[in-house]
Formats: structure tokens, sequence, C-alpha cells
């Protein structure tokens, strides 16, 4: 069952809307599901075999402060992958299939950019002697690959999966006004087979876009003054999440600041059928096991019970959860305030459809 309860803080960030816009989640992880979180041994190294598919890469990774991380030397050599640096910018870009990946260093991390996308949180990031490393994540993130973790060895082993032959691009929305700055990045698809379902997943994403910009601007017009003196300060952002499978799956994100102690995000999970552009709700990716609810209602209130300031009153996740796709599974996620308080940030739950589905069901196996 779940087991292993993350918080992010994001204290760090210096901006007000850094901090607030992708404050961290409570994210708990069910068994059988690899999140490695490393333990620092002063002046040591502690080195890690990675393993392709279970057989062994000549290049090690390292343990880092939030897991493993992998050297740059690794994912060009042994995932054999196109990693260029350019000197001038002092940018490393990472490219699988249609998707490009490029890290900035800096003194708290690696910014990432994807595929023009901003990624607020940047990766875990070190250099020991000539040779960067950089967090695994970015490969399970954005580049198609999940990992598992094997305690005894210390082995991570990767595995690589094709994701969707097509393109995800990233438009940007800048709006400034006396009252407020408004900047918005949203996706925008190309490359299916369908182009009326490309349109259709397109036209939906462009309106969201639109209209939060429209409601900042109409919010920000009518209600200022804010309590400080401040121009409000509008956000939206998206990390893709999960593109295999004839699935696409985005998590968007916007935040609001209009005064007072800190602003507010609001997260939205959008799961597409590539086939037709459908929108597909967890029942629908979930239909071999309808009774799903009888498995994460119990987890997840057992896992808020123990969760520090939780409000009490959750019962079900009700008849249309917000969730997204993730690895080999779904995160069903709740808004800020909803349990737990502000601080906690997004509660989110991780389930594998392993601990879902019946034994060979396949929730990409779509019939009508």
């Amino acid at each position: 069952m779940i087991m292993k309860l993350k918080t992010m803080m994001m204290f760090k960030i210096l901006t007000i809307w850094i901090t607030v816009f992708l404050l961290g989640s409570l994210l708990f992880f069910p068994a059988g599901i690899s999140k490695v979180w490393a333990t620092e041994e002063s002046g040591q190294t502690q080195m890690v075999t990675v393993t392709l598919d279970g057989k062994p890469l000549k290049q090690q990774g390292i343990q880092g402060k939030e897991g493993v991380l992998v050297p740059l030397e690794l994912i060009r050599k042994g995932l054999k992958l196109p990693v260029k640096y350019d000197a001038k910018s002092k940018q490393y870009t990472i490219k699988r299939q249609n998707v490009i990946v490029q890290l900035q260093p800096t003194e708290s991390g690696a910014n990432a950019t994807v595929n023009g996308s901003t990624q607020i949180l940047p990766y875990e990031w070190k250099v020991i002697g000539d040779k960067p490393y950089v967090s695994v994540k970015v490969l399970t993130d954005h580049l198609g690959y999940t990992s598992s973790w094997n305690e005894e060895s210390k082995t991570l082993n990767l595995v690589p999966h094709r994701m969707n032959d097509i393109k995800v691009s990233t438009r940007t929305i800048n709006e400034s006004i006396p009252e407020a700055t408004i900047k918005v990045q949203y996706p925008q698809v190309s490359g299916l087979r369908s182009k009326e379902a490309e349109k259709k997943i397109n036209t939906l994403l462009q309106s969201k876009a639109d209209t939060f910009v429209k409601d900042a601007l109409k919010e920000a017009k009518e209600s200022q003054p804010s309590p400080n003196g401040s121009k409000y300060e509008y956000q939206a952002n998206y990390t893709v999440t999960y593109n295999r499978n004839g699935v696409l799956s985005i998590l968007e994100q916007t935040y609001a600041y209009t005064g007072g102690a800190h602003g507010n995000s609001v997260r939205d999970g959008l799961n597409f059928r590539l086939s037709d552009g459908k929108l597909l709700t967890l029942d629908e990716l979930l239909r071999a096991n309808p009774k799903y609810r009888e498995i994460v209602d119990p987890a997840i209130k057992k896992k808020f019970e123990e969760t520090e300031g939780y409000f009490g009153n959750f019962t079900t996740v009700g008849p249309n959860p917000s969730y997204y796709l993730k690895d080999d599974g779904v995160v069903i996620f709740f808004q800020l305030y909803e349990y737990v308080p502000y601080v906690n940030g997004f509660a989110e739950f991780y389930f594998p459809f392993t601990e879902l589905l019946p034994a060979g069901a396949n929730p990409f196996d779509f019939k009508d």
C-alpha cells in the first residue's frame, strides 16, 4: 500500500510566486514504486550501480540529497542520448525522440526547460572533478524512462519506454498593465494521426490559457489596489507527466498573487486519448475495476490521518477525482487547503496500476 510521505518545501526559492506556484506536494508512494532518498555521508561519495534493462552500465551513479544522480556521460554513452554543451550559455541539452531538455546549472541546482516550458523546481546537480551529475528524475520525469531500486545491491535499474510520436511545444502569453503582470506558458501538440483530435486538444488548451488571462485582467482592474499596494501577479505553467500508450497527461498549474501573505495555486490534470482527443476520467481509465475506490479511499484516508494538521472529513475521492498519469500508475491529488494546511502543499497519492486493476488488465486498451 502507500508507504512514503514527501513534503517538498519551497523556502529556498526567492520569489513569492515561485514559493507558492509550485509549493511542494504531499506525495505518497505505494510499495513496489522505487523512489530513492539519500542520506548524506560526511566526506564520502556513495556510488550506485546503474543498469539498463538489467544490464550493468560502465558508468556509475552517486547518491545525492534527494535520490540518485547520474553522470551526463552515462546519459550520453550508456543510454546513447545526444548531450550537447553550449559554452556561451553554459547550458546542457539532452534529447530523446521529440523531447528536448535544457539544463542550466546554478548554485541551487540545474534549472530545466522542457520543449520551451520552464520547470520551476531545479534538479539536483553536482560536479565531481570535471564530471557533472544530474538527478535521475530528469530521465523519469521527461524522457520516457522508469526506474526501480534494489536496496540490497544498491542498484538503480532504468527502463526506456517508447513515447508517443508527437511533439509538445510551448506557447507564451505575456501581459503587463499598471495593475498586474501576467505570464502564461501553455502546451500545443502536433504530429497526431488524427488532425481532428489534434485540433480538439489544442483548442481546449488554448482556451484554458486565454480564459485565465482574461479573468486575471478583469480581476486586477476591478480589485486593485492590493492590501499591500503591490501589483498583482499571475502565472501559469505546465509539465507533461506521461506521454505513452496513446495517452498524453499534462499537469497544469496556475498561480495568482493579489496581496497578503502569499498567493494561491490551482492544479488541473488533463489526460487526453490521442486517437480522438477525448479527456479521460479516472473511471474511464480504470474501467476494468469499477470498484477501485474501495482501494484508494481507505488508503488515502489512512495517510491523511497520519498527517499533522489534517482537517478531517475525508471519506472518498468522489465521482470525478483529479488525477494525472505518472510512471506506471496514477496520481490522485487535491487542491491546497482541501484537507491539509497550506504549508503542506498539494496532497498527492500515487497508485500503480498493479494495485488498482485485475491481473492482465490494460488501461490503455480502448475498445470504443
